[in-house]
């Protein structure tokens, strides 16, 4: 198994993407280290033969991510791999974009990835090794239409992503970003008056599989840029999205 005797931290465990990507690892034999995750994924990862601790850092101060990693070690004694799923979408246009909005889903989606990357990427350089897997979406740089913040937080991450590559890389670390799209319920999470892209049901009809795609899929992906099958992938943003970007307009 590509992850046995690894730990892997899932940053939002907490939601279908997140239990998605802890159970891949575990069934490659990862211990898990489950951000906000609950005692039933819990349970699931134990049934499949590893080990799992839950989380609840706070992730926007380095402080607070320096204790995670305290913490972390105590238990399994280092972060091979970090996986960084943060995914709040809040819908707003720009027009009507409030202060609130504007710095919460900075700190939710941006921020919050730059303090782990920076906090975990020197605990990994210790060790002359390690994996970050930016989990982020086609929205990096695409909008949405209808969450402006949202796009532009995973912007943010995008850039994030080849400047931890250059640092990091130097120090026996991948980074890498999966740009994740067309997914299981993302025609309602976008759905937009202001842009016919996530039109209520013809989603799938712009993928050329015409299915959308799932949070296994994307897992799958992910556990591949954290496996040593990547070692000579550092900076890339991997684009799984079944096509959707492809898909220019409906024949009038």
């Amino acid at each position: 198994m590509r992850f046995s005797g690894k730990t892997v931290y899932v940053t939002q465990a907490d939601t279908a993407q997140g239990e998605a990507l802890a159970l891949r690892f575990a069934k490659e034999g990862a211990n898990l280290v489950l951000g906000f995750g609950k005692e039933d994924l819990v349970k699931k990862v134990e049934d499949l033969g590893a080990k799992a601790m839950v989380v609840q850092p706070d992730m926007l101060t380095y402080e607070g991510a320096e204790a995670l990693v305290e913490e972390v070690k105590k238990t399994f004694g280092r972060i091979d791999a970090l996986i960084f799923n943060n995914n709040n979408v809040v819908k707003t246009d720009l027009e009507h974009l409030t202060r609130e909005v504007f710095e919460s889903q900075l700190n939710d989606n941006a921020k919050a990835a730059f303090v782990l990357a920076r906090v975990i990427g020197l605990h990994m350089a210790e060790y002359h090794s390690g994996k970050i897997v930016f989990v982020s979406s086609i929205h990096c740089d695409k909008p949405t239409g209808s969450a402006v913040m949202y796009s532009i937080s995973k912007g943010c991450i995008n850039m994030l992503c080849k400047e931890c590559a250059l640092f990091f890389g130097r120090r026996g670390i991948q980074t890498n970003l999966i740009e994740a799209g067309a997914v299981e319920g993302d025609d309602e999470k976008f759905e937009s008056t202001f842009s016919p892209l996530y039109a209520m049901g013809y989603m799938e009809e712009r993928i050329p599989r015409r299915k959308a795609g799932t949070p296994e899929e994307i897992a799958a992906v992910a556990a591949f840029l954290a496996s040593d099958d990547a070692s000579f992938v550092n900076g890339a943003s991997v684009r799984a999205d079944g096509g959707f970007e492809l898909f220019y307009g409906f024949k009038a």
